[in-house]
């Protein structure tokens, strides 16, 4: 009898037979496309985590999530019944939001519900206006993201720093802000470093007041520029809109759907770098762009990654945070270590079971298939990776081959017999 050809064995978690009741459990087609694309989101990001880690190896996020963490001899795999989602214990984060998209997301989502919360207790408690404003200078591709980020950042400090901007914050009752720090790149015009800045009013202004608030504003932040030797135009140097309700131009921008998921301030303060933009390329798109061969695309990502790494991407004005009633700030690394208050334990992977996993680069994997809750598919799912790994070694001759194989039914599954 033939030896089964097992050289072609996938690992498709999502082809795994659905456990439980199913008539029960059958999820609507709104769920089942929304699970989807959650599952690709999770291999995508952890696809441009390879990539970051290949272009930038000797940075925390090469060992982020692939290194056990000391004193550890395992890997947790976590579950969150609440959101459905499954998570990483005992392994090394490293906390970036401009070099991890693994980690990022995480910090991104909390940092967002943070801002969810500033906009609407300071709706509630004070009925004051919240402005957007973004901040831009005029760029070129010839410039040197390093040089362009230190003028732009200081031209910033000087703007908040001089007594004419302190004197319209009094004048307009300009009590707080919140600052996230954006960048993008274009073939035509090079790097383009802009800040969001959400502005908080402890008064109603009114549309009079905001156009004269913004024309004063955008002649200190052009003072301040030209100081750098910075220039901008003016349509473009300072805009501000409103924030009450979803944004319909950053909805556009980040490719959601309003219906369900609208994008509003507080998602462009703090996943703007993570959008696909189509006025420029963000450090993800220079990720993908990498992956697929684009080799200039890496070099402006190690350009990228040397300048950011370490600088803080969200500022708020000192005490703002208490005045809005929310706890002290968590670093962004200890955000991405946080385990979910929610969180159960399903199980450990070994050593010998965890390189699999990574031999085979199917840590997404394993948290799509331990999103269900069950540990037996997490545990399915690497008996496939070592029924591929044994079948690689019997191909190669270094192992050797049974005169007759009986594969399990999740075998059979993956090779798309069962």
């Amino acid at each position: 009898m033939p030896v089964l050809d097992v050289s072609r064995v996938l690992i498709n978690p999502l082809a795994l037979p659905a456990l439980g009741n199913v008539a029960k459990y059958a999820a609507t087609r709104t769920t089942a496309e929304k699970n989807a694309n959650r599952d690709s989101a999770t291999r995508e990001r952890f696809a441009l985590q390879n990539e970051s880690r290949r272009l930038v190896p000797h940075e925390r996020v090469a060992r982020c999530l692939r290194y056990i963490a000391p004193k550890q001899r395992s890997v947790e795999v976590l579950h969150s019944p609440l959101d459905g989602r499954a998570h990483f214990g005992s392994l090394e984060i490293c906390g970036s939001v401009w070099l991890c998209p693994v980690c990022a997301s995480k910090v991104a989502e909390k940092r967002r519900q943070e801002l969810i919360h500033a906009i609407d207790y300071w709706k509630r408690e004070s009925g004051g206006s919240i402005l957007f404003a973004t901040f831009t200078v005029r760029h070129q591709r010839a410039d040197d993201l390093q040089a362009l980020l230190d003028r732009f950042s200081a031209a910033y400090r000087r703007l908040t720093g001089h007594r004419g901007y302190r004197q319209l914050r009094e004048a307009y009752r300009l009590v707080g802000a919140i600052r996230a720090l954006e960048v993008t790149h274009g073939d035509a015009n090079g790097w383009h470093p802009h800040y969001h800045v959400l502005l908080f009013f402890d008064r109603q202004l009114d549309d009079a007041e905001i156009s004269r608030f913004e024309a004063l504003l955008y002649k200190l932040w052009f003072a301040a520029a030209a100081h750098e030797k910075l220039d901008m135009e003016r349509e473009r140097g300072l805009t501000i809109k409103h924030t009450f309700g979803a944004i319909a131009d950053y909805v556009a921008k980040y490719g959601r759907d309003p219906k369900t998921d609208p994008w509003g301030p507080e998602s462009e303060m703090t996943k703007a770098h993570i959008k696909q933009s189509r006025a420029g390329a963000t450090p993800w798109e220079l990720l993908r762009r990498a992956a697929a061969g684009d080799v200039r695309a890496g070099f402006l990502y190690r350009e990228y990654a040397g300048v950011f790494k370490g600088r803080q991407q969200l500022v708020w004005s000192p005490h703002f945070r208490a005045a809005l009633g929310l706890a002290d700030d968590a670093t962004d690394a200890d955000v991405a270590a946080a385990r979910p208050a929610d969180a159960v334990s399903l199980g450990w992977l070994g050593f010998d079971e965890w390189l699999l996993v990574l031999r085979y680069d199917a840590r997404a994997d394993v948290l799509i298939v331990a999103s269900s809750g069950s540990w037996t598919a997490v545990l399915d799912l690497v008996a496939g990776l070592r029924f591929r790994r044994r079948a690689e070694r019997q191909a190669r001759g270094l192992e050797p081959v049974p005169s007759l194989i009986i594969p399990s039914s999740l075998q059979l599954s993956f090779l798309g017999v069962a």
